[in-house]
């Protein structure tokens, strides 16, 4: 991770755009809301960064982007930097060997990582808080917030994409 010249630049870039994204997803007066809910925006951007950068530069990515949603949800700090950072390694890990980088393949890869994300934070909180029916809780959460961080999943990848173009300079991905 820590090899190449221009990761301080790529560091810096990468945590420019999680600081927009953690501030369009966080804050309601922005009115990034769909049905009442707030995109996983922060989770859309790791799976994006995870097609363009090295497996230990994903994975630290991932780490940090779950902190800043812990801090959003108010929930248990570490159960999303767990989930983004193993998410962020094996979709790296994966276009290592078997897939490759389309944009087809991003979109199903973040909505992969969105529903286990959605499914898994519900399962959750009926351990532990004693949530909502699962009923309640899919129409009225889980696939709004799939839905409305699909639709975002389109200009995020150009995004990261250019970024990571543009801040390799002259080096190899992996």
């Amino acid at each position: 991770m820590f090899e190449k010249q221009y990761t301080s630049l790529k560091a810096l870039v990468y945590a420019t755009l999680l600081i927009l994204c953690y501030i369009l997803q966080s804050v309601p007066a922005l009115g990034l809301r769909f049905m009442g809910v707030a995109p996983e925006l922060l989770l859309v951007l790791t799976v994006a960064v995870a097609f363009f950068e090295s497996t230990a530069f994903c994975s630290f990515f991932g780490l940090f982007a779950g902190l800043l949603n812990d801090i959003i949800t108010d929930g248990i700090v570490g159960k999303s930097a767990v989930f983004f950072m193993f998410c962020a390694f094996f979709i790296s890990v994966l276009l290592h060997l078997v897939l490759r980088e389309f944009f087809l393949t991003y979109i199903f890869s973040a909505l992969s990582a969105l529903a286990l994300f959605l499914i898994l934070e519900y399962l959750f909180s009926l351990l532990f808080l004693g949530a909502i029916p699962f009923g309640s809780a899919l129409l009225k959460i889980i696939l709004p917030k799939l839905f409305f961080s699909g639709v975002l999943c389109y200009p995020i990848y150009p995004i990261v994409k250019k970024l990571s173009a543009i801040t390799d300079i002259g080096g190899d991905r992996r």
